[in-house]
């Protein structure tokens, strides 16, 4: 979400091939050519992105960051509790106490965010918390984050409503309501689809982008960053604000950068999937192995009634 490819220059000699005076004259004119050759990203791919990690921070890098996500899942499930317990219940309400959450805890999530992305050092995670007075940048676009996953539901929820999929009876059903179940389901994962790519994702990414240009200059990022998000963000020491607008923070993540992401996540997928299958095959055959035929005759059993 915040690596910036980074370019190579390389500069090809002039041909020098003997021939005419003009030709010659023509040569020390154009002078050495030189190429910019745009680099593969590190984080095209997750077991590129792991050998880079590891070759700069270790073997533990692969993780970097865990236990203070976990940590701040645990504050944040703890704050939410807190808040719900004051504030009285009514519809809506659960959206106002997420956003909340999450924005007054924008600070110590943006302390993960600069624990991932730079290298490693000897400074304390709690140290690497930002200042009170950057929470007025950073609150906006961690209250988004934290709210847009809810928004996307009551969205998929009041579509499956309206396609009265919640009333759903395949009992006697005729080809024609088969046909028109498959359409509806089909738009229910369009609806799930587009609700991910243009709420969740663009409110995640801008919140990890904004964090990302907070941080301290004094930390070298683990990847080819561009602090100045190709020059909109303006130094506090020449009078702006240091850190990336909040729209400014997902404009300047480009389609090439949003496909590279997609992939990652795709992948990540897919890999979940896998594990899922096998731990359950491997589940399912430890199973049949100590309980034998009991169980064939409890799965028989259990499909009758």
């Amino acid at each position: 979400m915040v690596e910036t490819p980074s370019a190579a220059i390389t500069v090809s000699a002039a041909h020098t091939e003997e021939g005419s005076q003009s030709d010659k004259e023509a040569l020390l004119e154009t002078g050495p050519t030189i190429t910019l050759v745009h680099q593969k990203p590190i984080t095209s791919s997750i077991r590129g992105t792991f050998r880079h990690l590891v070759s700069l921070a270790g073997g533990w890098s692969r993780v970097r960051g865990f236990g203070f996500f976990y940590f701040y899942n645990i504050v944040f499930g703890l704050t939410h509790g807190l808040i719900t317990a004051i504030l009285p219940g009514f519809p809506g309400s659960s959206l106002i106490v997420t956003t909340a959450t999450g924005a007054l805890l924008a600070n110590l999530h943006a302390a993960w965010t600069h624990k991932v992305i730079s290298m490693p050092t000897s400074v304390g995670i709690f140290k690497r918390i930002p200042a009170r007075s950057e929470w007025k940048v950073l609150a906006p676009a961690a209250a988004a984050q934290a709210i847009m996953p809810y928004i996307s539901i009551y969205i998929i929820q009041a579509s499956a409503i309206l396609m009265g999929l919640h009333q759903m009876n395949v009992e006697n059903s005729t080809a024609a309501k088969w046909a028109c179940l498959i359409v509806k389901l089909i738009t229910m994962l369009a609806i799930i689809f587009a609700c991910t790519m243009f709420l969740c994702l663009p409110a995640m990414v801008t919140q990890i982008r904004v964090e990302a240009s907070l941080l301290p200059e004094e930390h070298d990022t683990i990847v080819p960053f561009d602090r100045t998000f190709s020059g909109k963000v303006v130094a506090k020491i020449l009078g702006g604000t240091g850190s990336v607008g909040f729209l400014d923070a997902w404009r300047s993540f480009n389609w090439e950068a949003r496909t590279r992401l997609i992939k990652v996540y795709v992948k990540a997928f897919f890999i979940v999937v896998g594990i899922f299958v096998i731990v359950f095959q491997a589940i399912a055959l430890e199973a049949w192995l100590i309980a034998g035929p009991s169980l064939s005759r409890a799965v028989a059993q259990a499909g009758q009634s």
